[in-house]
């Protein structure tokens, strides 16, 4: 199961902007919803989210919203495995009657693992990969998500409702993962990117060897380099602004994420000695004869 659930942590709208990339990207058909009424207000001083959305023209409300929970599922022909996709909104109340739905479903579907994408926003140069950090609800998923070129978080504070999840499925043994991308903000100009395919694809590419799913992420790194385009042309003439994206980047450590090969320990570095052995029975320097090593 897989859940985008919009308010705090949605940064660059990585929460749901990764879960609306895949169900639009599977063709993922919608199968239930949880009735809005029971986890929202709708009327919250200073904050317009929850307001039910509409849209008029010519003195008619044409298109009336309230705030949705919507469930979706996925056949995946690469795996035993298929997919439910949950995209939501963060509830204001009864926090622990959301999170409990929410794990009778994934019971009674027979859901193995819940994963939780979301962004922070933070400091990270638009022309970097995004970090992404993670939290577990059992300690033997550390070593499998260490594989994913992730950072285990340390954080201590507000929590979210993502960690809520994390924390009550740990409770009921349930395995859940939580993968927190930094997404791109400059405080000091005041600027963040409201929709970053950048923060949605760092997630997307762990998701996609995660789950399976082998998709075609060209668009996405279309909408990425268009980004970044058009971030360094608005950014040109800032002499100010040149200055400070220099000192982030200087100081920036990117993570550089490979696709983990999907065998053990102990292939890979019998793979490793194979190759080495070969290329010196070869005469050649490994890797420079691709296709025998292929």
């Amino acid at each position: 199961m897989l859940c985008g659930i919009d308010g705090w942590v949605d940064g660059g709208e990585a929460s749901t902007g990764t879960v609306a990339y895949l169900i639009r990207k599977l063709g993922a058909i919608k199968f239930a919803e949880l009735p809005a009424a029971r986890f929202h207000v709708f009327q919250i001083p200073g904050y317009n989210a929850s307001r039910p959305k509409i849209k008029s023209q010519d003195g008619l409300v044409l298109e009336h919203h309230f705030p949705t929970n919507e469930f979706f599922y996925w056949r995946n022909p690469h795996s035993e495995r298929d997919l439910v996709l949950l995209l939501g909104t963060e509830p204001n109340l009864h926090w622990e009657e959301y999170i409990e739905t929410l794990f009778g479903l994934a019971e009674e579907l027979g859901v193995r693992r819940i994963y939780l994408p979301g962004g922070v926003l933070d400091s990270t140069p638009h022309t970097r990969e995004p970090n992404v950090f993670c939290t577990v609800s059992l300690p033997p998923l550390k070593e499998e998500m260490a594989n994913y070129a992730v950072q285990f978080s340390g954080y201590e504070g507000p929590g979210s409702l993502a960690s809520s999840i994390v924390y009550l499925g740990g409770q009921r043994g349930l395995e859940v993962v939580s993968l927190t991308a930094r997404a791109t903000f400059y405080p000091e100009f005041s600027l963040s990117i409201p929709h970053n395919p950048k923060v949605i694809r760092a997630l997307i590419k762990r998701l996609d060897a995660l789950l399976d799913l082998r998709l075609d992420i060209s668009d996405l790194n279309l909408a990425a380099e268009e980004l970044e385009r058009k971030m360094t042309a608005a950014t040109r003439q800032n002499p100010r602004f040149r200055s400070y994206l220099a000192a982030l980047e200087k100081d920036y450590h990117e993570v550089d994420y490979l696709p983990p090969l999907g065998i053990t320990e102990e292939e890979a570095l019998r793979l490793a000695e194979d190759l080495l052995r070969r290329s010196r029975e070869q005469g050649t320097p490994p890797g420079e004869n691709d296709s025998e090593s292929a």
